[in-house]
């Protein structure tokens, strides 16, 4: 039962935007992750029961009760170390003068984390902690996360469905002191129709106990000798039978047809084995390895050439445009936000009149590595648009953090420093941004379809790098839209727009 709570609470302490948000001295950015990060639906989907988040004083930062089940409001008070010192065994990073029972979660990427049971005003409850660090594990420890699960009615009873026994939950009586700890090692001596198990709170004192109720039956009497014997030679002859029947049929048809459901299941061509007792099965396997890698190697090449720029070996425009079209969904159904950004090598043909287009080539391919090291995200992504033109977009990124993305792409190129002996902008090539940056309504109903969207979007964006390319180039220029303006946009002139 804690598997899944520990699980969520390390994706959302070890995650950029939790990371962002401890170290922002904006009040209007922590309302805003507060806000969308942890509404009621998120404590429902997650089946949570309470957020804390602390800073690295053991301060809390932001906390939030609501039961998941009954949908009302909780306020707890175990983030109260004065009144409850116990309770600083939440954090996964200090020593403590009562240790919780369970030790720090051994993870692999040895972040600090920490989980086991606490006592709240509504009871007992499950907990998680984990220290807040970036998605790639790097950078001080900024504080810690913990989240919570009040173990209620709802929650036994579904305990009683995964262990397929009673259990129930029983207040602890003078002469329970004997009991051992759950999860203790301990030799069963006899058949009992009960099992009673301490369950203890962070400090070591016992909280409460389990009281698991087992089947108890007897064992069927034995066979009569006679029949014994004779269900003994009958068994034995059918599994000979049996025995023959499966090694030179059964078996090696059941094993191809497992490989050929394993390969369905995992979407991966892979080879079936050659190892069969039945000769014709061997062909099978020859023939279909054959066409098996026929058939990867083809497809291997066609996403190459679909979705892949042959020259950059960055995605396509192609390959672009599908993803853009996943954020202009998101963006009109969930409300999540989004930037694109358009990127234009400045004075491009005079580097290739005066260098060629061998090394204009070889630029961009420098060009594209550069861009490309400014994304950390699995969701966004750098494109090559066509031409010099490369064009990029970030999923709900806020105005502080893409003022320092595009700063940095400029300073990047600063840095490459690759020569551009025909450019009037700077002896190095540079670049022009253009970035429009959506700004989502909360329940707002869009009533056009998501290309609408990306068309508008596409061209405040490119009307933006026009803007930076006139005042100079080697600079940007950003917009901001809101949803509900996109299809103001879209029923009058575009470049209208501001």
């Amino acid at each position: 039962m804690s598997k899944p709570l520990q699980t969520i609470n390390y994706d959302y302490a070890v995650w950029d935007r939790t990371y962002s948000y401890m170290k922002s001295n904006s009040a209007t950015a922590k309302r805003y992750y507060e806000k969308h990060e942890f509404p009621n639906d998120t404590f429902k989907s997650l089946k949570v029961d309470g957020v804390f988040i602390f800073n690295r004083k053991n301060q809390p930062v932001f906390t939030k009760g609501f039961n998941h089940r009954s949908d009302t409001p909780l306020s707890f008070d175990l983030m109260d170390f004065n009144k409850y010192p116990q309770n600083i065994a939440l954090s996964p990073q200090t020593k403590q003068t009562f240790p919780p029972k369970n030790s720090p979660i051994d993870n692999p990427d040895n972040v600090p984390s920490t989980d086991g049971i606490i006592a709240t005003r509504y009871g007992p409850a499950i907990y998680s902690s984990t220290s807040i660090l970036k998605s790639d594990r790097s950078g001080a420890q900024l504080g810690y996360l913990v989240f919570i699960r009040l173990i209620d009615k709802s929650f036994i009873s579904e305990l009683s469905q995964y262990t397929a026994a009673g259990v129930e939950i029983a207040d602890i009586e003078s002469t329970d002191t004997y009991l051992p700890t759950l999860g203790s090692n301990i030799k069963l001596a006899k058949l009992s129709p009960t099992s009673e198990r301490l369950i203890k709170n962070v400090d070591g004192k016992p909280l409460f106990k389990l009281v698991l109720y087992h089947t108890n039956t007897q064992a069927p009497p034995l066979l009569a000798p006679n029949v014994f014997i004779l269900l003994a030679e009958m068994s034995m002859l059918l599994i000979l039978a049996y025995s023959l029947y499966s090694y030179f049929l059964v078996t090696p048809v059941r094993k191809l047809a497992i490989d050929i459901q394993d390969m369905d299941r995992s979407r991966e061509i892979k080879k079936l084995r050659y190892h069969y007792p039945i000769t014709e099965l061997i062909k099978v396997a020859t023939h279909f390895n054959a066409l098996m890698g026929t058939i990867q190697e083809q497809t291997k090449q066609l996403n190459e050439q679909a979705y892949i720029d042959k020259l950059t070996n960055i995605p396509n425009r192609r390959s672009f445009e599908q993803r853009l079209e996943t954020y202009c969904q998101l963006l009109a159904r969930q409300q999540i936000g989004f930037t694109l950004i358009i990127a234009d090598v400045d004075h491009f043909k005079q580097y290739n009149d005066t260098l060629g287009h061998l090394a204009g080539d070889a630029a961009l391919i420098k060009v594209a590595q550069t861009l490309t090291q400014q994304f950390y995200r699995a969701e966004d992504m750098c494109a090559r648009f066509g031409g010099e033109e490369f064009i990029m977009l970030f999923r709900d990124i806020p105005d502080e953090p893409l003022q320092a993305k595009l700063d940095a792409m400029l300073l990047s190129f600063k840095d490459l420093a690759l020569p551009h002996p025909s450019s009037d902008t700077a002896p190095y090539v540079t670049i022009s941004l253009g970035a429009c940056k959506v700004d989502p309504i909360e329940d707002y109903q869009f009533k056009n379809n998501s290309n609408v969207i990306g068309r508008q979007v596409s061209l405040l964006a490119d009307k933006a790098l026009y803007q930076a390319k006139d005042a100079g180039r080697n600079q940007y220029r950003k917009v901001s839209i809101r949803l509900d303006r996109i299809e103001e946009c879209e029923s009058s002139n575009p470049s209208d727009q501001p």
